[in-house]
């Protein structure tokens, strides 16, 4: 053990992203267990980068306008709310959308006031529409908030759609399945009272890619589903990433290897001057030949393609490793094949040799 805290044989594995209880975070847990498997030693830690404003507006005008069945008061007319479903892509917003329902919830609990809210929340909890995940992650937050409040509504995609060009297809095969069944009482929800089919909720932030949107209105005139968008939450850099980046960086110096995994495009640039990587007056990396890539042992992983492209453009910088799905397990394949293949120590001398030959 050296006085920063680490054996030498230890992998920090830095992950650039927020964590309420590291005992508990998926990553932590997963990398720890690979540890005792495969005797990878990883050693996970966490940087947060983002902090996040939640915009409740256009959740509540939404909730808030829900009418009633004529012959349930409690219950929701389905013609009359407006979406026929809602997209998730990230677990941000579904972060917005809870606190947006909570915050309604304690209203309705306030001594003094009128009942509306909590009606509100009973005609909610009537909603039978999908509800559209991309990944894992975003998938298991909604299903905490199915649980409590959404109980009749179905999760779709998770798993099976780690990004919004795997969403957008399967998005367009359900609704539309949605939409022509003769079951009338599962299409009701996916017509309006004109008896058009209804758009669909994209729940996003403020910057966001435009894929699944375009995907949906460009298809063809029988499949095409109109998508509204409400920007839910906004994103800045914590105020104290670049301290805590240059404390952890410090602190894990003296690794054989380390890897950082980005989650997000916003912290590249900082990470890669931090890493002494980035030429400030070009905003590129540094060519072949500088110092700073010789023995290199600190080595960088994107959870998924758009900042693996993000990097690449912005400062020409090819990440080492992309992870085929964004998930704890598609991090540590990806970091233990690279490993693997590159003959770097970590692993167990046994599972590299097979690997190479």
């Amino acid at each position: 053990m050296n006085s920063r805290g680490f054996s030498a044989d230890h992998i920090p594995i830095i992950l650039l992203k927020t964590t309420s209880e590291e005992s508990t975070d998926l990553y932590a847990t997963h990398l720890l267990s690979e540890s005792t498997v495969d005797d990878y030693n990883f050693q996970p830690q966490f940087i947060p980068v983002l902090e996040h404003k939640f915009n409740h507006d256009p959740i509540l005008s939404v909730v808030e306008s829900l009418g009633q069945s004529p012959d349930h008061p409690d219950q929701l007319d389905p013609t009359l709310f407006p979406y026929g479903g809602l997209i998730f892509t990230s677990q941000r917003a579904v972060d917005a959308f809870n606190s947006a329902l909570f915050s309604l919830s304690l209203y309705s609990n306030q001594a003094g006031v009128n009942e509306v809210p909590s009606t509100v929340l009973r005609r909610l909890q009537s909603l039978k529409i999908p509800l559209y995940a991309v990944g894992p992650a975003t998938a298991r937050a909604l299903k905490e908030v199915q649980g409590l409040l959404l109980p009749f509504c179905t999760i779709e995609g998770g798993e099976l759609a780690g990004s919004g060009n795997l969403l957008a297809p399967l998005i367009l095969e359900h609704y539309n399945a949605i939409h022509s069944s003769t079951d009338f009482g599962t299409r009701s929800w996916t017509f309006n009272k004109e008896g058009n089919k209804k758009p669909l909720l994209f729940l996003a932030g403020e910057k966001h890619r435009d894929t699944i949107p375009v995907t949906l209105t460009s298809a063809p005139a029988e499949q095409r589903i109109v998508v509204e968008e409400a920007v839910v939450y906004s994103t800045t850099t914590s105020l104290n990433f670049p301290s805590l980046l240059f404390s952890k960086l410090h602190a894990t110096s003296s690794a054989s290897i380390r890897w950082l995994v980005i989650f997000s495009p916003t912290a590249g640039g900082q990470l890669l001057s931090a890493l002494g990587w980035l030429d400030e007056a070009t905003n590129r990396i540094y060519g072949s030949q500088h110092d700073c890539w010789k023995d290199r042992t600190t080595f960088i992983t994107s959870i998924g393609p758009t900042t693996k492209e993000y990097m690449r453009k912005e400062f020409g910088f090819e990440v080492d490793v992309c992870a085929t799905k964004p998930s704890p397990e598609g991090v540590s394949k990806g970091i233990k094949q690279f490993m693997q293949k590159k003959g770097l120590p970590g692993g167990t001398s046994q599972s590299i040799r097979a690997q190479d030959g």
